[in-house]
């Protein structure tokens, strides 16, 4: 043990902050204490958005876990709201509490800034949402003519691939209802392709929309929406039904907190997850990594677990007055759906210099089963 360090409180209980907290009880003697702290009490596995709103998941309860399910590996959970953080003073304030722990790890995610895009709330179905893709599948029952537009607000947003895959399984969907020829499909970003970050793999993906008759419209930034209609910077499009993901920043306690730089996110050492405060490490969504080339590295659950772990183990050998060896290396993988039970991988290492490398394999009924898998092995090492 160093310094008396001895008390572990991660902020959050999503992908990373589970990770961590499950690392670090595994790691380490039970005289340290790891807690996690989460004004949710439910999980969800944020891909199953997908499955729910395209019907291969019925109802919300299907994509629910209970994070108390955590204390079956030895991890203290409290359910409250995470309200202030001082990192200097390492002091976090909740609704029901003060702590002051010895390392915090903050993996609070990112939340949506409906109000950054007038008319949003009021006329997006965002899936990104459970309860938003729960409602996009009701809605996509008695959809049987017209426009589907699929809008993505603003950049950075968790899990790249989404809308592109939403747009590919609602196509696979209404061809299997016998409807595609009489729904219109259409893709919105302000980026300059899919996916920028993964460079080639983003122009891969844009062909598997053209192949589908899906269109893709880049470079539109929307200033607002209204009803059935998207108003762009440069003109303006229909819509029957939008699907949105809409725009993500850091949460308040986040933002108001000496954390931030100027990205709005907390900049970390990249390959260790340290903050500038001392024994105070960020994980995932909430954080901003610059890559070689300038762009950033995305925001995706793989790579949240990949920061936790690397953040778990330094923590663990630290407390134990052991040398802290464990490096981030940028590399991570996830699956890309295209429909009709199949699924593509994509392989990266966003470290690479002076571009990422990145290998996309072919779809296959075996990457979609792997996916599955992914889901269940996470669920079982966590909560289940």
């Amino acid at each position: 043990m160093l310094n008396g360090l001895s008390e572990v409180l991660v902020l959050g209980a999503g992908f990373g902050g589970l990770a961590a907290a499950v690392e670090l009880r595994r790691l380490l003697p039970q005289e340290h204490s790891v807690t996690v702290v989460d004004r949710r009490d439910m999980f969800s596995m944020g891909f199953m958005n997908l499955w729910l709103m395209v019907g291969e998941k019925s109802m919300p309860r299907e994509c629910l876990f209970p994070v108390k399910g955590v204390e079956k590996r030895g991890v203290r959970f409290i359910n409250e709201e995470i309200v202030e953080i001082d990192p200097a003073s390492r002091k976090v304030v909740t609704s029901g509490n003060v702590y002051t722990p010895d390392v915090v790890v903050v993996a609070l995610g990112a939340e949506y800034a409906f109000d950054a895009v007038p008319g949003f709330r009021e006329h997006a179905h965002n899936f990104y949402d459970l309860m938003g893709a729960y409602a996009a599948q009701n809605m996509l029952k008695d959809f049987t003519h017209g426009h589907i537009a699929i809008l993505i607000a603003k950049p950075p947003y968790k899990c790249p691939p989404a809308p592109y895959e939403a747009a590919l399984l609602i196509d696979s969907y209404m061809r299997r209802r016998g409807l595609r020829d009489k729904v219109e499909i259409d893709v919105y970003t302000p980026e300059p392709q899919p996916m920028p970050a993964a460079g080639p793999v983003g122009k891969r993906v844009e062909q598997f929309l053209t192949e589908r008759g899906i269109r893709f419209h880049p470079r539109k930034q929307v200033k607002q929406i209204m009803d059935r209609r998207l108003v762009f910077e440069d003109d303006e499009a229909e819509f029957d039904l939008l699907l949105g993901v809409p725009p993500h920043r850091a949460p308040k306690p986040v933002r108001e907190s000496p954390l931030v730089d100027e990205t709005g996110w907390i900049p970390v050492n990249p390959q260790t997850m340290e903050t500038r405060f001392r024994n105070v490490y960020a994980i995932g969504d909430v954080t901003s990594v610059k890559l070689p080339n300038g762009m950033f590295l995305p925001k995706a659950g793989v790579f949240a677990e990949a920061m936790a772990l690397v953040a778990a183990r330094r923590i663990a050998a630290t407390l134990q007055n052991k040398p802290a060896e464990e490096l981030f290396n940028g590399v991570g993988y996830c699956f890309f759906e295209v429909g009709e039970g199949q699924a593509g991988k994509i392989v990266a290492n966003f470290f690479a210099d002076p571009a990422p490398s990145i290998m996309f394999e072919p779809p296959s009924p075996r990457y979609r089963d792997e996916k599955v898998e992914f889901g269940n092995v996470r669920l079982s090492n966590w909560l289940l």
